[in-house]
């Protein structure tokens, strides 16, 4: 019996990777002496399988005329005898990005500049010969021991014209929207991933730590976050590099990836082991095998002291201070100094000293010997009738007693003055709050009235734009502290509808029709779908009918414990959650006033005034 499996003249072995379109083969051609990859795709989830085999035959042939080093190119391409396609390429001796990202979240600047200067430099050539990735990922960049960098899977097409990847945190917003990629949207998914090399996340979250839907909104709709915002050391020109490759419009973006090359081979990352500006791929990567390097991130190499030796060191300070024996006379006085013990935090320059309890003199230079401790005399044995002193007449104990009498009376007074102070801020936090709560109650109160219409268009995954929205009704809650400050307020909420008049339909396939379904329950969204279904009976189709309704919401929360405010807001700029710090309390009402223009859709400054807080990676 022969187990040997072939597709056209290849003879498959291992399998090495497996995706949502298909699996991965090691490939040998018998008398060529090389191992290539097999990819065979999935066509249980494609559309018209005629259709797509051709736009693979297309994609494979505009792939193979590409030369570039960066480049994997597309040798051959077959259908198998149960109609599944196949595409032969070539097999670097490398691992994808994302097992690296798996292994280091974020790279040092110079991989960053390294990584992201090769792939924009395929990418260059591929869109000088008018082809387009338009799927680029962590997974299909592949990089080998030495640092090369090549990119795989140029041109794939989709299974359908609704389908979205599974994993679609590295999409641009117009193809979020439904419109077909170009060279902009490879710069902004390369944008995405240089992101995610330099913070250790997303830019717009993933579906692993959130829903499909919110990620796909964020990507159209969310303002972008500067990786600078997640992690300060990121130099300033990758910063910018990244942010304008980010940019939401294609027109803001760099026109293609040859311009954003040019931009990276000169940006400068800051860090003492600069790559050569001539070949970006001199710089060894971690091999596979191997754990990885230590790597820069172009902060300092001097630790913080860690807590056991800062233990240790308070340890060897009471030891010290116990073998000096009896205490000098006043404890004012210069006590005897041990050799100073030294954390990661010191520099060899500062002397450190035990503490008196009061305001001691500067202690001694580092050169001068330490004062051995007094020996103990023994008693003195005086005959005499006179009695002995009582203990009160002990000056040291006359001497510890003030001090302590001191140091409790300065404790208390210093808690009485920490405990008002604190209660004042609680107290004004509580004030600004009841200000805001009567703002958006006669705010409230008029619009019911006014009923304005909002100068904003909400659109949603490609599915179209809700637009020519008026104010509904809105009502204003509060809610107290609790028992432990029942006089304060703790949250202030604005609620309201927003009715248009023309209902949004569409049609979606299976696996479109769960993530929109999704999208829709999250954002409050009524809507009512039914199937489609062809002459035969078969599904073609869900389709969806959304009424034209949303409900927006903006929430102001105290944090008494930190004495800070944090401001939600749902639906309002886009569909989703933006959380903002408010300004000042010295910024009046106008930053309440510039919030109301933003809710109902006209130009404002309100986030120029209040600081966008960047969600965390969990």
């Amino acid at each position: 019996m022969n187990d040997v499996r072939r597709l056209g003249r290849y003879v498959l072995g291992r399998e090495i990777g497996r995706g949502e379109r298909g699996a991965v083969f090691e490939a040998t051609e018998p008398g060529a002496g090389r191992t290539l990859a097999l990819k065979l795709f999935r066509i249980d989830i494609v559309a018209d399988p005629d259709a797509y085999v051709r736009a693979l035959g297309r994609s494979v042939l505009a792939t193979s005329g590409l030369r570039h080093p960066g480049v994997v190119r597309a040798i051959e391409q077959g259908v198998a005898a149960d109609g599944q396609p196949w595409v032969v390429s070539e097999r670097p001796d490398a691992r994808s990005l994302r097992q690296l990202l798996d292994v280091l979240p974020r790279m040092s600047f110079e991989w960053v500049r390294s990584i992201g200067l090769q792939v924009a430099e395929a990418l260059a050539c591929a869109h000088a010969a008018g082809v387009v990735h338009g799927g680029l990922k962590a997974s299909n960049i592949l990089i080998d021991g030495e640092g090369r960098v090549s990119v795989t899977d140029f041109g794939l097409p989709v299974p359908s014209p609704d389908a979205l990847p599974a994993m679609p945190q590295y999409l641009s917003p117009e193809q979020v929207q439904g419109l077909p990629p170009d060279a902009r949207s490879d710069v902004f998914s390369l944008g995405a991933l240089m992101f995610e090399m330099l913070a250790g996340r997303p830019p717009f979250g993933s579906p692993l730590t959130g829903s499909l839907g919110t990620v796909l909104e964020n990507i159209a709709h969310a303002p972008t976050p500067t990786p600078s915002a997640l992690d300060p050391e990121v130099p300033s020109d990758l910063d910018i590099v990244v942010m304008k490759a980010l940019a939401k419009s294609p027109v803001d973006r760099y026109a293609d990836a040859a311009a954003l090359a040019v931009a990276l081979r000169g940006a400068v990352v800051d860090a003492p082991a600069q790559l050569p500006q001539e070949d970006v791929r001199s710089e060894p990567l971690p091999r596979a095998e191997e754990a990885p390097p230590p790597y820069r991130r172009g902060r300092s190499d001097k630790p913080a002291a860690p807590v056991d030796d800062v233990l240790a060191e308070l340890a060897a300070d009471i030891d010290a201070f116990a073998a000096r024996g009896a205490p000098d006379a006043s404890i004012g006085q210069p006590s005897p100094l041990r050799a100073p013990l030294r954390s990661g935090r010191e520099s060899a320059t500062e002397p450190v000293a035990f503490p008196t309890l009061t305001d001691a003199p500067a202690p001694r230079p580092l050169d001068a010997a330490p004062r051995a401790p007094a020996a103990r005399q023994p008693p003195q044995v005086v005959a005499s009738s006179v009695p002995a002193a009582p203990a009160a007449a002990s000056s040291l104990l006359a001497d510890l007693a003030g001090e302590a009498q001191r140091i409790r009376a300065h404790a208390m007074q210093m808690q009485r003055g920490e405990q008002a102070a604190r209660t004042g801020a609680e107290q004004a936090l509580s004030r600004r709050l009841l200000l805001v709560r009567d703002y958006f109650t006669q705010l409230s109160s008029q619009l019911n009235v006014i009923r304005p219409q909002v100068a904003r268009d909400y659109a949603l995954l490609g599915l179209g734009v809700l637009r020519g929205l008026s104010w509904q009704a809105s009502d204003v809650n509060a809610r107290q502290r609790g028992a432990e400050a029942p006089d304060q307020i703790a949250r202030v909420a604005l609620s309201w509808q927003l009715r248009g008049q023309s209902v949004l339909r569409c049609e979606r396939d299976a696996l479109s029709a769960d993530a929109l379904r999704v999208a829709l329950k999250e954002h409050g969204l009524r809507f009512e779908e039914q199937p489609s279904r062809d002459d035969y009976g078969r599904l073609r189709a869900q389709v969806f009918e959304v009424a034209p309704e949303v409900r927006g919401r903006a929430e102001l929360v105290a944090d008494y414990a930190t004495l800070t405010l944090r401001l939600t807001l749902q639906n309002v700029e886009r569909f989703g959650v933006v959380d903002y710090t408010p300004p000042a309390d010295d910024a009046g009402n106008e930053w309440l006033d510039e919030l109301v223009r933003l809710l109902l859709g006209q130009p404002s400054r309100f986030p120029t005034l209040a600081r966008l807080i960047v969600p965390s990676a969990g």
